[in-house]
């Protein structure tokens, strides 16, 4: 059916709008249950909710008698139980990715061979699988050659790679990834907050008509409040023309990854991180002259640039592939602004004067002035009268003083004059 809209130029999902990367597969429907088959799991599903019940009581009294625990260390070292309980607490659901194991490739490879053709429900568990493989001579360590084992790792590489990036078949599962994603990202900011007295926000929103993300934001605490009372703008209408300014754009993934997008993000994210290093908002980076604008003037370097890049300003970058690279650096953080020690920057400055000494031109020399080497200096106008002569600085700052003195009044009345100067009355 995937490929039948392919061909057509179907463009109703994320899959079918970016035909030449691979597609999540769908978890296929079991057969229809048999009576005997509904009862099984049924009594299945009733022992292990009464395994569950046992579970949450034993984890309710604990909990119960570490809320007592914590009241007491907190009296004992005159802390709040809050602080104990973030102590206690501490947790991430972010973990390093580690390293694909033997192991793990193993286990793989077997699972695709045993529950290629087993339905929904009736195929080895984990713990199965590993049990195949620790009983099958022919996967042992030691009967493997170095060109299979790279072969079983590379086989679940790709795999954990589709699960990554691969694109979702339809609408709905995209839909439904979208949705548990997010509840991790919320779950995981509300951690930071209370780890570390974060504030944050999110926005998201599909990116076709025909997606069924719905819009959403979310944000900690009164993190909401910023967006009204700063900017005067409520969330809910922010995410509403987010989701019509993405929809507007209607690219697929290449499109997005065009040279031109590449290079804007690229000389974001350059920008970004010098701003950020040196704390200075109107900084602004100078790349023919780097060494001495930058380098030598704050203090700073930017570290991991691509080796088979040339340094240079990303809109003077042309090749797809070398954009990418240089992207993906930035965005990845391999290369980033670094502040420099005391020593390293009196290296790096010792190292420029050699170069300069040697006859190497650092950075970018400045145009000569079509008039370099004649005299510039004002001079007075023809006949020289004292009429036509521009009147010095100082004559100029003395007239402007002069101009902002206060105005004397032309008549002052006095409030004690007698009526009559000379004393007579008027008949």
């Amino acid at each position: 059916m995937e490929a039948h809209l392919r061909d057509k130029g179907d463009n109703s999902c994320w899959s079918a709008r970016n035909p030449g990367r691979p597609v999540i597969p769908t978890r296929a429907k079991g057969a229809p249950l048999t009576d005997a088959e509904k009862a099984s799991r049924a009594l299945k599903a009733a022992q292990r909710k009464q395994s569950q019940k046992a579970l949450h009581d034993a984890i309710a009294e604990f909990v119960t008698e570490q809320s007592q625990k914590i009241g007491e260390i907190a009296r004992l070292h005159n802390v709040t139980q809050d602080h104990v309980k973030n102590l206690v607490n501490f947790h991430t659901h972010y973990k390093k990715t580690r390293a694909p194991q033997l192991m793990n490739a193993l286990v793989h490879a077997k699972a695709k061979e045993v529950n290629a053709d087993l339905p929904t429900g009736s195929k080895y568990t984990l713990k199965e699988v590993r049990k195949l493989v620790e009983d099958d001579p022919a996967l042992h360590p030691h009967m493997l050659t170095r060109d299979e084992k790279n072969s079983y790792i590379t086989d679940l590489v790709e795999y954990r790679t589709l699960k990554t990036s691969g694109s979702r078949a339809n609408n709905i599962a995209a839909a439904r990834d979208v949705v548990a994603t997010t509840e991790k990202i919320k779950e995981e900011l509300d951690g930071l907050r209370d780890r570390c007295g974060t504030y944050a926000t999110f926005v998201i929103a599909g990116g076709h008509v025909n997606d069924q993300t719905p819009a959403t934001w979310y944000a900690t605490d009164n993190a909401s409040d910023f967006w009204e009372d700063a900017l005067n703008l409520v969330l809910d209408d922010v995410a509403r023309k987010f989701e019509q300014w993405a929809c507007s754009q209607g690219k697929n993934i290449v499109e997005r990854d065009s040279l031109e997008n590449m290079q804007k993000q690229a000389a974001r994210l350059v920008l970004a991180g010098l701003r950020r290093v040196t704390n200075k908002t109107n900084i602004i980076m100078n790349y023919p002259n780097y060494m001495k604008a930058i380098v030598l003037s704050y203090g700073v370097i930017l570290e991991g640039w691509p080796t088979t890049i040339p340094f240079t300003s990303p809109w003077n970058i042309h090749t797809v592939s070398d954009m990418r690279a240089l992207r993906d650096a930035l965005k990845a953080g391999t290369c980033a602004w670094k502040t420099m020690s005391r020593s390293e920057l009196e290296k790096y400055k010792a190292d420029v004067e050699r170069r300069q000494i040697a006859g190497e031109v650092i950075g970018k020399p400045r145009k000569k002035r079509s008039d370099a080497g004649t005299s510039r200096k004002r001079k007075n106008a023809a006949g020289g009268s004292k009429e036509n002569r521009r009147p010095s600085k100082k004559s100029r700052e003395q007239t402007r003083a002069s101009h902002r003195q206060p105005k004397s009044r032309e008549i002052i009345e006095d409030s004690d004059e007698s009526p009559s100067s000379d004393g007579d009355e008027e008949d």
